[in-house]
């Protein structure tokens, strides 16, 4: 991410960063970007006049925000503090302005204390000493979550070593994944491109049974089967080996699970959250528009207040739709299709709102439902993910090993990528929950898919698997497993794909005879 600040910033934040003789330009920001948020300050960038780009440019994330163990960037750390401060999740350039803001806001009250203090007397000093014992102050053992229902100690962590196998080599050699060995990985998304019969479900379900096995069922995970083919007597061996859930949105009364607890109680940070959820039912509901995004703004707004600190339900939501269309006289549009919609069982709101997050689930979304419902359901599910997880603790390794907390397994993820606003919310899921120790997988049916025109997928992912897909142009695969120690081997290895055989680049290239979930349910006898 590349950030040109302002020249007065420019000069203040010289001025500053000699003052203390910090030796990295990086320091300065990131302090000033402490005193702006705790002081509670909230930007609205369409209407805020962001700062001049004729100053510095910071050109590389590590420069301006610092390195963790690993030598990764501390951007998504504090990516997700401004996440917290506005209780969204804000895309790429959405964080770049409100740093921006935020940077000439704290620079101001730091310069305003400086020019109030006797330097000779060493004041500058207990200016930052100051705001670290009272950041000290508010410390706590304690997670917090935005929704204030769902409590983190629900959750098991993971911190022991979590490896499976995908299959093995053609001189076989048995290919293990030490997923959350950071010596190995540096991040745990996957991504698996294989087409129809390729034997991409088959090899998710295995890699899930061993999750589940390793792990003594502890490592929870939800498992969107966007095409709905699931069947819950064929599927049995599997729900019963991993102790998992299976719901038929149709057929089983909907999920229980309320996606208004993706909206903060919180009235100060409540009006930001209300905005993501709108915007993500607008991202898959037709033809929604500004006045009617303004309008569900306003009816969620009014509901949440006449709750008196309780979640609404989709139907309250509806039946509050439907009193306005009517005090108003406006003829049903898509927006009151849409979420219409929504109350035919998808979502069982119950009231004790329970933790969906305690339970592996296998959501089947069948061809009954719209594509519009059925995207919908997923993204209003993955925005409580977010939501839930960038509120929580980051991870902290242990030695070498990562702690786990989820899986969540994305079916036919060409479908979102094809939409514009989707893929902005997959990559910020992708990017944002990485460090809450959440295992995020796509399954689709080409490399392709991966590629598109505003971002790489395949940049976020650190265990690509190439399946036996239709284009196996050598361009597109190299750009999707990553760049091969020889091309010839890669180009090699393309020829021998086939059902049932993958594709990946650890070391070398090498095609694998891939683990079937059908082959491993007989020879265990499950």
């Amino acid at each position: 991410m590349r950030i040109k600040i302002s020249k007065e910033n420019d000069e203040l934040l010289y001025r500053i960063k000699t003052l203390y003789n910090f030796k990295n330009d990086g320091v300065v920001p990131r302090i000033a970007l402490s005193f702006s948020l705790l002081s509670g300050k909230l930007f609205d960038i369409e209407k805020e006049i962001t700062p001049s780009s004729d100053g510095k440019e910071f050109r590389d994330d590590k420069a301006l925000f610092g390195t963790v163990i690993g030598e990764g960037s501390n951007l998504v750390i504090f990516k997700t503090i401004v996440d917290q401060h506005y209780s969204k999740n804000t895309f790429e350039d959405e964080f770049a302005k409100l740093f921006k803001l935020h940077l000439n806001h704290g620079l101001n009250i730091w310069n305003e204390k400086i020019e109030s203090s006797n330097i000779s007397n060493g004041d500058h000093i207990d200016i930052l000493l100051k705001s670290i014992k009272n950041g000290l102050t508010l410390r706590s053992n304690t997670v917090k979550i935005n929704s204030g229902i769902v409590q983190m100690n629900s959750m098991k962590e993971i911190t022991s070593l979590l490896s499976f196998e995908l299959g093995k080599t053609e001189s076989g050699e048995t290919i293990e994944i030490r997923i959350n060995d950071l010596r190995e990985f540096d991040n745990r998304n996957m991504a698996i491109a294989g087409m129809a019969g390729s034997g991409k479900t088959q090899l998710m379900k295995d890699i899930l049974y061993q999750i589940s096995k390793n792990t003594n069922n502890e490592l929870k995970f939800i498992f969107f089967d966007y095409k709905g083919e699931g069947n819950p007597s064929q599927l049995k061996p599997f729900l019963d080996a991993t102790k998992c859930e299976f719901i038929d949105i149709v057929n089983d009364n909907g999920v229980k699970f309320n996606p208004f607890l993706s909206i903060s109680l919180d009235e100060r940070q409540r009006p930001f959250s209300i905005k993501a959820f709108v915007d993500t039912i607008a991202t898959f509901v037709p033809s929604v528009g500004v006045a009617q995004k303004n309008i569900l703004t306003n009816v969620i707004t009014d509901l949440f207040d006449s709750k008196n600190g309780a979640y609404p339900t989709i139907n309250e939501l509806f039946e509050a739709i439907e009193e306005y269309y009517e005090e108003n006289n406006r003829r049903p549009d898509t927006l009151f299709a849409g979420i219409q919609d929504l109350t035919t069982n998808i979502f069982n709101c119950d009231p004790n709102n329970p933790n969906i997050l305690d339970k592996s689930l296998y959501l089947n979304l069948p061809p009954a439902l719209s594509d519009t419902l059925r995207q919908l359901v997923v993204f209003l599910l993955l925005r409580y993910f977010n939501t839930y997880f960038s509120s929580t603790n980051d991870c902290e390794p242990v030695d070498h090993i990562f702690p786990l907390r989820y899986v969540i397994v994305i079916d036919e993820a060409h479908i979102y990528l094809k939409n514009k606003n989707a893929r902005k919310a997959l990559e910020e899921l992708l990017r944002l929950l990485r460090s809450k120790g959440v295992i995020i997988v796509m399954l689709s049916q080409g490399v392709e898919d991966y590629k598109t025109k505003d971002f790489d997928f395949a940049s976020q992912v650190k265990l690509p698997i190439c399946l036996n897909v239709q284009n196996k142009d050598y361009k597109a695969i190299s750009n999707f497993v990553g760049t091969p120690s020889s091309k010839y081997k890669l180009e090699t290895e393309i020829k021998k794909l086939e059902s049932g055989k993958g594709l990946i680049n650890i070391g070398e290239p090498k095609i694998i005879e891939l683990r079937q979930w059908w082959k491993t349910k007989k020879e265990e006898n499950i």
